[in-house]
């Protein structure tokens, strides 16, 4: 424990406690803004993001209540949307409206693309090699094509194995 009762990790950095994440990620699912549901729960994002990942529990916990939270706000940008509006309203007013909720529902599905690609650490220390061999596949790859190129178009032999190395 630190000086003040709250928990810190190795480097001396404040570390959330049980409390604290569960008031969090009820946040997070309500809001979809880490920033917010950190200030919420009383402790800095830096230290959720920290949490996260050293904590593999804690990150899957974490996908869950974000994937709530852009369920949520998807729900309330089309209900917005489809309120039929009443009174005199312009048409700049309307075309105003609908480019809002366009571009809300259109940063939303790309933010949750994001969320649903991101692969969740196996455990608290995930392979650190898997990037790089992930770009040396796709180099090879790379690679490869350019020399079947080099091939039909009757490039010379010796440009071709300059791609190769």
């Amino acid at each position: 424990m630190g000086q003040a009762g709250k928990a810190v990790d190795g480097a001396g950095k404040a570390r959330p406690d049980r409390r604290q994440m569960d008031i969090f990620l009820e946040s997070l699912a309500e809001s979809s803004n880490v920033a917010a549901s950190a200030r919420v729960a009383g402790i800095s994002a830096t230290a959720m993001y920290r949490e996260r990942r050293r904590n593999a529990g804690f990150a899957a916990r974490w996908h869950e209540a974000l994937c709530e939270g852009f369920v949520r706000l998807e729900a309330e940008l089309l209900s917005e949307a489809l309120i039929t509006p009443t009174g005199n309203v312009k048409d700049a007013t309307l075309k105003s409206r609908a480019q809002k909720y366009r571009l809300g529902l259109s940063l939303l599905a790309a933010h949750r693309a994001a969320v649903r690609g991101a692969k969740l650490p196996a455990g608290v220390g995930a392979a650190k090699g898997s990037a790089k061999a992930r770009l040396l596949a796709k180099l090879d790859a790379v690679r490869a094509q350019a020399m079947r190129e080099a091939e039909g178009d009757g490039i010379d032999a010796a440009f071709s194995e300059e791609v190769g190395d």
